[in-house]
């Protein structure tokens, strides 16, 4: 019974976590397509509304002036990846989770591959940016993939018998 109990909650947790991956995935192609539909105005206009009130109060506040330099250094090439990444990489989710959630068994050891390609990705860039919200994201996907490996396992077994 207890046996039971515990993959039936590992269950949840692969549900609930492929839910969140989905959204950040849906969020990641509507990012993209605003990026590619409104280019660099977006990204001036969120930068201004996120550092309009640190300037106003101090205008040598280091972290505002870091997010405006950065914004600045946003070229058309930066762009480009950014809209191919966020597209690709929401698609990829979105595409992937849906076939999991239906069920697919070729979609776990997809899943498992191609997310593992973005976190390796993610490393890399983790240790050029050394980003907390980056290192969060690399962290919430090795625990997806490990409750997709896990419930690919139990989807194995059952099939096995």
């Amino acid at each position: 019974m207890k046996n039971i109990l515990n993959k039936i909650k590992i269950h949840k947790i692969f549900e609930v976590g492929l839910l969140l991956k989905a959204f950040f995935g849906i969020f990641e192609i509507l990012s993209g397509v605003l990026i590619m539909v409104t280019g660099h105005k977006i990204i001036d206009n969120f930068v201004i509304f996120l550092t309009q009130q640190e300037i106003a109060e101090d205008p040598s506040d280091f972290l505002a002036n870091s997010i405006i330099k950065l914004s600045n250094n946003f070229s058309q090439g930066s762009q480009f990846f950014a809209v191919f990444y966020l597209l690709f990489h929401g698609i990829i989710n979105v595409f992937l989770i849906a076939a999991m959630l239906k069920n697919k068994l070729w979609a776990y050891p997809s899943a498992i591959a191609l997310f593992s390609a973005f976190i390796a990705y993610q490393l890399y860039r983790y240790f050029h940016t050394f980003s907390l919200f980056l290192l969060s994201l690399i962290i919430f996907d090795i625990f997806v993939v490990v409750i997709i490996w896990l419930e690919y396992g139990r989807h194995k077994k059952r099939l096995d018998l």
